[in-house]
């Protein structure tokens, strides 16, 4: 049988062990396409840097542990990509992954170099994959996004593309 000391030192340490659990995340992560850098494209190779922007609205940091994406262009399969080494986001913050895609697009087809050689400025894109959140109950979080990248150089001479 407790005594009443006994018995308040118990129910004061259950109170503490409560208040010392860590919240659990409450809302997903926004996660979106931020760009494409496109590192060279020429006839037989395309080498393209996608940046996912991460944003954790939650109170705890979230940790990014795996993304693979697929890179669709003109709806051809140009390729898929890891992200290489996973990071934390901190509670409140933004983080990116990039992940690198390299691929031979002449090599989808006749279709895609009569394309590339008509000297339209603009290409159609999907980046559809998944981001592994590890530890927090997330899981999987799926990504779809379309756009146009713009294929006129823009002024300075910078190489990220337009979406």
């Amino acid at each position: 049988m407790f005594s009443r000391t006994g018995l308040g030192l118990v129910f004061c340490l259950l109170g503490v062990n409560a208040c010392s659990l860590v919240q659990a995340p409450t809302e997903l992560p926004d996660i979106r396409l931020n760009r494409i850098d496109a590192r060279s494209i020429t006839l037989d190779r395309q080498e393209f840097i996608l940046h996912l922007a991460l944003d954790n609205p939650n109170p705890v940091k979230l940790r990014v542990a795996s993304a693979k994406l697929k890179l669709d262009v003109e709806e051809f399969s140009a390729g898929t990509g890891e992200l290489l080494e996973g990071f934390d986001i901190p509670a409140g913050a933004s983080g990116t992954a990039s992940v690198r895609v390299v691929t031979d697009l002449v090599r989808q087809g006749p279709e895609f170099l009569q394309w590339l050689l008509s000297g339209d400025t603009g290409l159609d894109y999907r980046v559809s994959g998944y981001v592994d959140l590890v530890g927090l109950g997330l899981g999987r979080i799926p990504v779809d996004e379309r756009g146009q990248l713009s294929l006129k150089p823009p002024a300075g001479g910078a190489r990220t593309l337009a979406l």
